[in-house]
């Protein structure tokens, strides 16, 4: 490793003492802060190699803080990966594993629940509708997820 590389690889350790980083974020970074692209990359390929940089635990791991945060849907998950410099495919897989085994109706009801309880009771009903599927959009839920619950919760409140 040259010493431009050595530098950018000291330089990346220390970034990574405060927080966990993807490939992209770190090269980005070192680049910014002065360190000459390539030898940022060859830095972060080493540290990659060596386990110190992993884009698909790093992905996890922000897909679990995401849903034990707040339930969300594939879009939302996979841009927030995607926005942290994780490949589009490696993103869409991670996301995939992760909300195998929920139930995206049930996450998405959820979401309409805690949102419901925010929202004025003196709202029409239409309007609360309308709300309901603008945070569950936001949240990342497909359309026909987002009607559903919708749907489904606002039955519950008892006015058609």
């Amino acid at each position: 490793m040259s010493g431009a590389s050595e530098k950018a690889r000291r330089a990346a350790l220390r970034m990574l003492e405060r927080r966990a980083y993807s490939r992209r974020e770190l090269v980005d970074r070192l680049e910014r802060r002065g360190h000459d692209r390539e030898a940022g990359e060859a830095a972060v390929d080493a540290l990659a190699r060596a386990g110190i940089v992993d884009d698909r635990a790093l992905g996890e791991s922000v897909v679990r803080a995401e849903l034990a945060r707040i339930p969300a849907g594939r879009a939302l998950l996979e841009m927030k990966l995607v926005k942290r410099g994780i490949d589009r495919e490696m993103a869409s897989e991670i996301v995939r594993e992760a909300l195998a085994e929920r139930g995206s109706d049930e996450d998405a009801e959820e979401v309409a629940r805690r949102h419901l309880r925010s929202l004025a009771p003196t709202l029409e009903l239409e309007a609360v509708r309308r709300r309901l599927y603008g945070k569950l959009a936001r949240r990342g839920f497909a359309p026909e997820v987002a009607r559903g619950a919708v749907e489904r919760v606002t039955r519950e409140l008892g006015v058609d």
